[in-house]
């Protein structure tokens, strides 16, 4: 027989609950038999009602210095990723680790590079609070708790409502949270309870747990509607729903044999908040960030020039083409490998915020530009400002985009900010979304013709755009645009027309305005409803100064006219050095990874239009199955929607992988329970598990699954596995 250690302190806690004469378990024969069964248990298997993070500080950093093995199983226990966690411990002296720990908290500094770092100073408080408040009646350190965790985890909640004396049910908190993270609810609660009324308070979960838990009375085991109508009785109609489901606007069924895995799902994702798809997705854009920030100087936005223009494609898709460019030629850094052969090395990044919601960050794209030129070239573009162009796949709304060019090689990074608007189509009219000027045209490229940015009609146009936009009087002004209307056959416009009117004033002298006037054959509409128009306006014998283009169209029985308006001033002397662009050379892989499909879906889903989100994420995960993000949204979206036949349609096609999160698997699970049985949900939770074998969430649902088809004895086994690691008793 093997025998291991036990945690004594667990004995003595149930001693001291038989002394005190405390309610027994309504389960067990009795106290003795009790302490007999657990005393067994953690003599003839491991530790398991150990806390895990305390296990893995006992197997895997057992020789590193206290303070070390603190910073891992304490300090950074609930924000430490598995990657980052098996880096630290590979690490082989003390210098390397101290680096680490600096690089950890710099990672989540909310402003790297600066001294002080409010996200450690916060986790430190939250620690502090946590063994101050926490803990008491546990024999444990108030962050080891459940409290603790959701405290250290999420921060303080936003109310708190305690039942401690309620009439026949256990000591109970209830914690509301507004959180910002892409995979949690905006709103949700979180409730505690003391099991069998003694010892610490820990996560009550709807499915494990159920109602009846929460009473005292042995009338109501097993009772899931007598236990939600006495908990209304005694404490109100908040904590009855709270009993079933932790989720605002979760649709609930008292009469259901069990409650949805939709709470449990949200703790499991609580509880893995570190190994989030979303969390690690953020980390990695930081870990850029940090990285550029201290080895860059940072340039305020006039140093960089930007032009944009919001576009439809042949499908009627809008989108955003950006161009982000040096002032100077000197700004680009060119290296000479030898005489014929010279090198750059840059990177473009982009932040797409939603600035109608407390400038939500959306998405980030950050592009490595790095290439070798000949000496033909080299002396082709040496005196031309670099520019670097792409597109973005944003839908109609309003948008606070961010955009950093830096040369690696002189570590300058040049910044510009800028609010746009994509529009939406005038459903009674036409609209113009943009004006581009430009300084030159070139026949688009027909393998990327759909893709490059500012092709309009099978032109590829050089778009200027210093900030402000500045012409000399001897420089016309030569712009193109794009006209949008409701999809439909261009025959439907026969005979019809449009008048074009541009105008040209100073907005601050009266009569300094010229205006021309064209007319345009609707027919020119494509089936999207798209029309590309243009126009050169000269602008000899105009004095320097603000002026402002205007372009207007006027049709007829449209209740008012379509406009956009273009700010320049005129300048005297000469114009600003050529241009030379590199056109995003990872345009074409965006698509084929279904990545902008899912830049579109997430910005979709921020403005409220989730119908529209699923098709787009759906459409991204059947281009690439290891986009985590997109399966967990649609996931997601799907089990509020209780479609349960869509998320198993999603499975069978793109399944899980090894980096998809719990909650999502849980809900994954439930679908297929609803649609095809327990087996199914036991054969998708067992897989999981091969690589995921600390989720005691996983192992808690297996045994419900178990139990339901009948096998009491796995059932058994996964609770014993899984209730430990959630910090329950096997028994409970």
């Amino acid at each position: 027989m093997k025998f291991t250690c036990f945690d004594v302190s667990i004995v003595a806690q149930m001693a001291r609950k038989a002394k005190t004469g405390l309610r027994p378990h309504r389960n067990a024969p009795g106290i003795l038999q009790r302490m007999i069964a657990v005393l067994l248990l953690v003599v003839i298997s491991p530790p398991l009602l150990r806390p895990v993070s305390a296990q893995r500080s006992k197997q895997k950093a057992q020789k590193l210095e206290k303070s070390y093995q603190e910073f891992l199983d304490r300090d950074a226990v609930y924000f430490i990723t598995k990657e980052e966690r098996n880096a630290f411990l590979k690490l082989t002296s003390d210098d390397e680790r101290d680096q680490f720990i600096q690089n950890f908290w710099e990672l989540r500094n909310p402003s790297p590079g600066s001294e002080e770092n409010k996200f450690k100073d916060e986790v430190y408080e939250r620690i502090s609070y946590a063994n101050s408040h926490f803990g008491a009646g546990s024999n444990e350190e108030g962050w080891r708790t459940d409290r603790g965790r959701a405290y250290i985890t999420l921060g303080p909640p936003q109310q708190k409502e305690v039942h401690y004396n309620a009439s026949n049910m256990f000591p109970l908190e209830i914690w509301f949270y507004s959180y910002n993270h892409p995979s949690l609810p905006p709103f949700f609660y979180i409730m505690f309870y003391r099991h069998e009324g003694f010892g610490d308070f820990r996560f009550y979960s709807p499915f494990v747990d159920g109602p009846d838990k929460l009473m005292t009375g042995t009338e109501y085991i097993n009772d899931r509607a007598g236990s939600i109508h006495a908990i209304q009785e005694s404490v109100g109609p908040l904590v009855a729903r709270l009993s079933q489901t932790l989720i605002p606007g979760e649709p609930i069924d008292p009469n259901a044999d069990r409650a949805s895995l939709q709470s449990d799902a949200m703790l499991a994702t609580i509880r893995g908040l570190a190994d989030n798809p979303f969390t690690k997705e953020d980390l990695n854009r930081r870990r850029a960030l940090v990285g550029t920030v201290s080895a860059r100087l940072m340039i305020p936005g006039q140093n960089l020039d930007v032009a944009t223009l919001p576009l439809r494609d042949a499908r009627g898709l809008t989108r955003l083409d950006y161009a982000m460019r040096f002032r100077q030629p000197s700004d680009l850094s060119l290296e000479s490998l030898d005489h014929e052969k010279y090198a750059y090395n840059l990177q473009a990044e982009v932040r797409v915020y939603d600035s109608e919601k407390n400038n939500q960050l959306l998405f980030t794209r950050n592009e490595n530009v790095h290439d070798t030129i000949a000496l033909e070239q080299f002396n082709e573009m040496k005196d031309r400002r670099f520019g670097f162009e792409s597109t973005l796949p944003l839908p109609p709304g309003k948008f606070h985009i961010e955009f950093i060019l830096t040369d690696w090689k002189n570590k300058k990074a040049l910044q510009a900010d800028k609010d746009v608007v994509i529009p939406e189509v005038d459903p009674a009219g036409v609209t113009v979304a943009g004006v581009l000027p430009f300084s030159g045209v070139k026949p688009a490229d027909p393998s990327i013709a759909d893709l490059a940015p500012f092709t309009l009609a099978g032109l590829t146009f050089v778009p200027i755009g210093t900030n402000p936009l500045t012409f000399t009087e001897d420089q016309p002004i030569k712009i193109a645009y794009q006209i949008w209307a409701r999809p439909q056959d261009p025959a439907k416009y026969s005979g019809q027309k449009m008048t074009v009117e541009y105008g040209v004033g100073r907005p601050a002298i009266a009569g300094a305005s010229s205006t021309i006037t064209e007319d345009i054959a609707k027919e020119q509409f494509d089936p999207s409803g798209s029309l590309v128009s243009g126009k050169e306006l000269p602008l000899v014998d105009r004095p320097p100064g603000a002026y402002l283009l205007s372009v207007a169209i006027n049709q007829p029985g449209a209740a008012q006219r379509a406009a956009s308006t273009l700010p320049f001033a005129i300048l005297p002397g000469a114009a600003k050095p050529d241009v030379w662009d590199l056109v995003d050379p990872a345009l074409v892989k965006t698509v084929e990874t279904g990545l902008v499909y899912r830049e579109r879906a997430l910005c979709l889903l921020e403005e409220g239009k989730s119908d529209e989100a699923r098709q787009w994420f759906r459409l991204a995960l059947s281009k690439n199955h290891q986009d985590e993000i997109s399966r967990e949204r649609l996931v997601e979206a799907y089990a509020a929607r209780k479609d349960f036949a869509a998320i198993q349609s999603l499975y069978k096609d793109a399944g899980i992988t090894e980096q998809s999160d719990t909650g999502t698997i849980l809900r994954i699970a439930e679908a297929l329970d609803h649609q095809g049985g327990a087996p199914a949900a036991i054969a998708l939770v067992e897989s999981a598990l091969a690589s995921r074998q600390d989720s005691g969430a996983l192992y808690v649902a297996l045994a419900g699954y178990y139990r339901k088809n009948g096998d009491a004895r796995k059932a058994g086994e996964a609770d014993a596995k899984g209730k430990p690691l959630l910090g329950v008793s096997p028994s409970k």
